[in-house]
C-alpha cells in the first residue's frame, strides 16, 4: 500500500507599504489565508536609506537601519491593526531592493502565496520606471496575486 503524507504549506506573504494598493491588498491577502488555511505573513521592505556622512561611517549605516526596521515594524503593527488582524500576526521586515528582497523571502519561507497591491501607474509608467509587482510575479518561486482596488472591492463583496 502506498502511503501519502499531508503537504504543508508555507505561509501566505502579503507585502505592505503605506500605500492605498497595499491596504487593498491587506483584505484580500488575510480572506485568502483563511480560506485556504495558511498561515499569514506582513512584509515590508524599506530601500535602503544613505545619508551624506552618517551612511558612509558603519555607526552611522547601524542606526539608519535600525530606525528603519523600527518604522517598518510601527507600520506593519498599524496597519495589522486597521486590518482588524490579531495581535499576535508574523511580521517581516527586510531593507533593500524590494522585489529582489521579497522574492528572496518568499524562497526562505517557502511561501505558498505572495500577495502585493497594485500602485496603478499604468503600462507606461510602469515600463519605464519598473514595477516591484512585475518583477516578483515574474520572478518568485510561488504564485504571486495582484490585487487592485476593484479587484479588493470585488473580491470582498
Amino acid at each position: 500500500a502506498v502511503r501519502v503524507l499531508p503537504v504543508l504549506m508555507g505561509p501566505l506573504i502579503c507585502c505592505l507599504d503605506d500605500t492605498d494598493g497595499a491596504r487593498h491588498a491587506l483584505p484580500v491577502a488575510h480572506e485568502l489565508a483563511t480560506r485556504l488555511k495558511l498561515e499569514l505573513v506582513l512584509l515590508h521592505v524599506a530601500p535602503p536609506t544613505e545619508l551624506p556622512g552618517v551612511s558612509a561611517a558603519r555607526a552611522g549605516q547601524q542606526r539608519l537601519q535600525d530606525a528603519e526596521i523600527g518604522d517598518a515594524e510601527s507600520l506593519l503593527a498599524q496597519l495589522a491593526d486597521e486590518g482588524g488582524l490579531a495581535p499576535e500576526v508574523r511580521t517581516r521586515t527586510a531593507i533593500g531592493h524590494p522585489a529582489e528582497r521579497i522574492i528572496a523571502l518568499c524562497e526562505e519561507e517557502q511561501a505558498a502565496i505572495v500577495v502585493l497591491g497594485s500602485r496603478g501607474r499604468g503600462g507606461i509608467r510602469s515600463a519605464l520606471l519598473g514595477s516591484v509587482s512585475s518583477e516578483v510575479a515574474a520572478k518568485a518561486p510561488c504564485p504571486c496575486v495582484i490585487v487592485s482596488p476593484s479587484a479588493a472591492r470585488n473580491f470582498l463583496t
